[in-house]
């Protein structure tokens, strides 16, 4: 059950985030961000995809691990770094 319940979260915050782009007063990257963590986090194929982005844009990449050592980064944003780390 908790499979079919994430794949419907994550295609909500991905519907979020491209509303949030057309709606100035919603912060669609927001959504996006979150998007990314549950696909990374819950499914094999959403690791390789973010493995392969920050492969190719080293700004994401870079990106990403500034965040993660920032102070008021959430414990799972390190989590998220270390299963989409292109260098493991």
């Amino acid at each position: 059950m908790r499979k079919p319940l994430m794949v419907v979260a994550i295609i909500a915050c991905l519907a979020m985030s491209v509303v949030g782009g057309l709606i100035p007063i919603l912060q669609g990257w927001i959504f996006f961000v979150i998007a990314l963590y549950l696909l990374a986090t819950e499914f094999e194929i959403g690791r390789e995809w973010v493995k392969r982005a920050r492969r190719r844009w080293p700004s994401l990449n870079r990106w990403i691990e500034r965040a993660r050592d920032h102070r008021w980064a959430p414990s799972h944003l390190k989590e998220f770094e270390d299963l989409t780390d292109p260098g493991k």
